[in-house]
């Protein structure tokens, strides 16, 4: 802060007058005022003053206390004036205080660009740097300018400033009115173009094709149109071609911008191999004039470079490659790199020699060099890999005390004879490990010395490193600055200790001043409760100033998902004062979020019929699907969020309400979540599926990787358009309650929840249903889930999945056997594109096989038709690979699996024993291509079922299936009532989106 220069006369000649004999000098201090007020914490002006009440006075000390309060930051000017009173003298400052940015607000309609984070970063208003009147001007200004720069010539800008003079802080409110976007006009082209001006008008993007109508004017928009002049040119290999907007030129009547462009295409760069052939691409690629659009001769170099150790990987090991760059010759300009790759040869064997403190697995998992493998038909070698893997070696020694080591490579080539082969051998000689006889840390407070010293890699009997005092003195550092000690220092030092190889170390540390936080300062919540903001960021007046704690809270807020913008700063950072304002200012997100979904699938599934009961194994379709989401965040100022989701398609339809209460107990992770749920389904060919449900669930995230959740449904489920006549049993079309208590354990290792390329991904769903919770049946399930994801080489990806569940009736119900006990609708079933690929959708597992109508009576006439499982079994491989571009994925898959009647009834079997059997494993490999798009990838799948299933089946009405007594003799049935053999069809088709695990 710098003093007036009258002030500073002031100074000296006080001070002068101190010497020549101050009538007050020596006199005690009864009171020191401050007009209008002083700000500081009362241990910061303890600080900033030498002198106190009862001392005398003295004007060295006036001086000193000047100086003191002005390194404070907190004020911008400072008069000090004594007069007498009874008990001597009364020292007063004559103050003006500083003032400091706070909240800045840009309100008014604004269409985007520019959006309010754009225009909030561009005006550079540090939160709680100091405030010049100068800053609102200049801040209009750049709102104005970016403004101008999206077309919007005839915006206003306004500003208000408001003013906590508590906080010594100021609210700047800038408010827009925004005018009408000026639009592009036909551009001046200035130039030697080479191209016809319609062609550069297209490539600029500033007009509509075919209609031909001029586009609004943005920043971007503008800057693209150059892009897009310059990319045309270089399809043409103009790579040093130069296009630059030299005016904007607006027409206020008509409200367009005529741009003024300075065009230069430059020659033609063609860039040539020669001695070897190398594709254009590979040329592209590693020579970096493409990617820089300019032929500088540093670039040239580069590609040199690149293109070498490009042949060497490729076995090349005494690959050369030189470069000429050629007189131009008309409009082209050519290089031409000369690569005489030499013999080929491949690296079959590194071996590791002289290593005892590490073994050889330690090194190699760092070595650049790798034999040949699968992967690497002619291993990795080059002479710049060499020297890379001597380095990292001697880096991996020396960090660990050994200083001497030495470490080189040599090349066996024609290694045992055999024309081609490398072998490389790694000498290491690693010398005496240094080690630490003695660490003195001096300078730490007994409170931190506890804390500071466990962590420290420098202890007696460590190895000795310098690379360790490096990383203890930012370890220390950090610890310092995370609790409240900005201005700590850290020296190291070491000596030789009395035996060989040992030294002493010694650690001084400058703990410094404390700084404190004197009060948390919170702007800009509207909706958002105070309490919420306080409860989460977990800082209070008095606590150590942490950048730690403080930026970790500032994430805790932005993972309440209610603030689109949470910034927080020090209020006069680099003042002199140990007690300072904690910031947070806060934008408020959108309270209301609207999602609109469209999509579809393609496959084999169908919907439960009331006029036939053919193809009970479903017939392939097209099912349109719709979904809109409502949310309504922060609800009641509670950071809650209240949501409404539905979904539509011809073989669902759904609606649920939820309501999420977030971080129970201010415990990060920890949320409930209340719903209700109508649920339609019509994806099962057996009949229609409806369930009301209200759930309560309690999730936890244990760590990054695991979560956990406690769910407590109780639902009424009931089957609707039932075409089996086993089913026509009242009891199993009358509703039934279901009260279940489930468990989830989630651990999600992958890199990529939406198209995974590594990594784990484990679960494990296990409920129990009961009288004890109001449930009209009784019945265990649990579901497991394994998912393991590996490279195998490149960008090919080994997936693979098992999925085993089992549902385990207990007190069945007089009448019903175990199976039947439990309802239709919350058995398994399964097949279809995530499940087993070899069934349409719910087509896996046991079928209809006609049963008794009445106890002991003669068994129904058999539709086919699916009636789910009570254990599951599904495993799926998939190998993943690139097919065309960096977009199309190919997939051959192998699906295994199926629905079982029970857990008794699993078998791998790969056969039916006869029509009535389905407890055996459905083998279904196939093939696959996904497109990769923002939503996740879109997925086509063509499996072949080996060994689908057979059944006999019904292919009249349902009306005629009631017509068929199975009292009546055969000779007396209609012709209709002869059951038909049938079986599933062997291709399946799917089209979706996602993975399939």
């Amino acid at each position: 802060m710098l003093r007036p220069w009258g002030l500073l006369i002031a100074l000296i000649l006080v001070r002068a007058a101190g010497a020549q004999g101050n009538p007050f000098d020596g006199e005690p201090i009864a009171d020191i005022q401050f007009s209008p007020r002083q700000p500081l914490d009362p241990a910061d002006l303890a600080k900033a003053l030498p002198m106190k009440k009862g001392d005398a006075l003295r004007a060295s000390d006036v001086a000193a206390a000047i100086d003191g309060l002005f390194a404070t930051g907190r004020f911008t000017d400072i008069a000090a004036d004594a007069e007498p009173s009874a008990s001597g003298v009364v020292l007063r400052f004559e103050v003006q205080l500083a003032s400091f940015i706070g909240d800045v607000v840009i309100q008014g309609r604004l269409s985007a660009p520019p959006n309010r984070p754009e225009l909030q970063s561009a005006l550079q208003l540090s939160l709680g740097a100091p405030f010049h009147d100068q800053d609102v001007a200049a801040a209009v200004q750049t709102i104005q300018q970016l403004l101008t720069s999206n077309g919007m010539y005839h915006s206003e800008v306004t500003s208000q400033i408001k003013t906590d003079d508590e906080l010594q802080q100021v609210t700047l409110t800038f408010q827009i009115k925004e005018h009408k976007r000026a639009h592009y006009a036909y551009p001046v082209i200035q130039g030697n173009t080479l191209l016809p001006e319609g062609t550069i008008v297209h490539a600029t993007g500033w007009r509509v094709p075919l209609i031909h109508l001029w586009r609004q004017v943005t920043e971007g928009r503008t800057s693209g149109g150059v892009r897009g002049i310059l990319e045309k040119y270089q399809k043409q290999q103009r790579l040093t071609a130069t296009a630059r907007i030299s005016n904007l030129d607006y027409d206020n009547q008509k409200n367009k911008v005529t741009p003024t462009l300075e065009i230069t295409p430059g020659p033609k760069v063609e860039i040539t191999a020669l001695e070897s052939k190398v594709s254009k691409g590979t040329l592209k690629r590693y020579v970096p004039v493409y990617e820089e659009n300019a032929v500088y001769n540093d670039l040239l170099v580069e590609g040199q470079r690149n293109l070498q150790d490009y042949f060497q990987s490729k076995g090349y090991y005494d690959a050369g490659v030189e470069f000429k760059q050629l007189p131009p010759e008309g409009d082209v300009e050519k290089i031409e790199y000369t690569i005489a790759r030499g013999r080929r040869y491949k690296l079959v064997r590194v071996e590791i020699r002289g290593n005892s403190y590490f073994p050889a697995s330690v090194i190699r998992e760092r070595l650049f060099l790798q034999p040949s493998a699968l992967n690497l038909p002619h291993g990795r070698y080059s002479e710049a890999f060499r020297r890379k893997d001597e380095q990292t070696i001697t880096e991996l020694y020396q960090t660990n005390g050994f200083h001497d080591v030495k470490v080189t490579t040599s090349a066996d080539r024609d290694y045992h004879g055999k024309s081609g082969q490398v072998a490389v051998v790694i000498h290491i000689d690693e010398g005496a490990q240094w080690a630490v006889d003695h660490l003195d840390v001096k300078g730490v407070s007994e409170a931190n010395r506890e804390r500071v010293t466990r962590r420290l890699m420098s202890m007696a009997g460590q190895p000795f490193a310098e690379a360790n005092l490096a990383s203890d003195r930012n370890y220390v550092l950090a610890y310092y600055n995370s609790h409240g000690y900005p201005d700590a220092n850290f020296e190291a030092a070491w000596s030789p200790a009395a035996a060989p190889h040992h030294v002493d170390v010694t650690y001084t540390i400058t703990e410094g001043d404390r700084q404190y936080v004197r009060q948390v300062v919170i702007t800009g919540l509207e909706h958002t409760r105070r309490s919420l903001v306080d409860r989460t960021l977990g800082i209070h007046a008095g606590d150590p100033l942490s950048p730690t704690a403080q930026l970790d809270a500032q994430q805790r807020l932005y993972d309440l998902g209610v603030f689109a913008r949470v910034e927080t700063a020090v209020q006069n950072p680099d003042g002199d004062t140990d007690h300072k304002y904690l910031l947070y200012t806060f934008d408020e997100a959108d309270r209301y979020r609207v999602t609109i979904g469209v999509g579809a699938q393609v496959a084999d599934f169908g919907t439960p019929s009331t006029t036939t009961l053919a193809a009970p194994g479903g017939t392939t379709g097209f099912s349109p699907q719709g979904s809109l989401d409502i949310s309504r965040i922060d609800f009641l100022g509670l950071g809650h969020t209240l949501t409404l989701k539905t979904a539509y398609s011809s073989i669902e339809k759904r609606a649920s309400l939820s309501y999420l209460q977030p971080r129970i107990h201010n415990i990060h992770g920890l949320d409930v979540t209340y719903a209700i749920i109508y649920d339609n389904e019509l994806d099962i060919r057996t009949f229609a599926s409806r369930r009301e449900e209200g759930s309560v669930q309690i999730s936890d995230r244990f760590s990054k990787t695991l979560t956990g959740l406690l769910k407590f449904a109780y639902r009424r489920v009931s089957v609707g358009s039932v075409i089996i006549p086993v089913l026509l049993v009242p009891q199993f079309l009358q509703p039934v309650r279901i009260g279940m208590l489930s468990v989830n354990i989630d651990q999600d290792r992958r890199d990529n929840p939406a198209n995974p390329t590594h990594g784990m991904y484990n679960t494990i769903d296990a409920g129990i249903a009961g009288g004890f919770f109001g449930s009209q049946r009784s019945f265990a399930r649990v579901l497991l889930r394994n998912a393991t994801y590996y490279h195998l080489w490149g960008k090919v990806i080994l997936a693979r999945q098992t999925r085993f569940g089992v549902i385990e009736p207990f007190h069945v119900p007089a009448g019903l056997d175990p199976q039947q006990s439990v309802p239709l609708a919350e058995r398994f079933f399964g097949g279809g594109a995530d499940s087993i690929r070899g069934f349409g959708y719910n087509e896996a597992g046991p079928r209809d096989i006609g049963a008794p109508l009445v106890p002991g009576g003669p068994a129904s006439q058999p539709t086919g038709f699916p009636l789910g499982g009570n254990a599951l079994v599904f495993n799926n491989v998939e190998l993943r690979f690139p097919l065309i571009g960096q977009n199309i994925q190919g997939v051959i898959f192998h699906d295994m699996g199926n629905i079982y009647t029970s857990l008794r009834d699993i078998s791998f079997r790969y056969s039916q024993r006869n029509l009535q059997d389905f407890d055996y494993a459905n083998q279904a490999p196939g093939i696959g291509i996904r497109y990769k798009t923002p939503v996740g990838p879109l997925r086509l799948d063509l499996a072949y079922s080996l060994n689908p299933p057979s059944f006999n089946g019904f292919g009249g009405t349902p009306v005629q299936l009631l017509q068929c007594n199975p009292n009546l003799p055969p000779s007396a049935l209609p012709s209709y009532c002869q059951s038909t053999r049938q079986t599933l069809s062997h291709l399946q088709f799917f089209f979706s989106i996602g993975q399939t695990f």
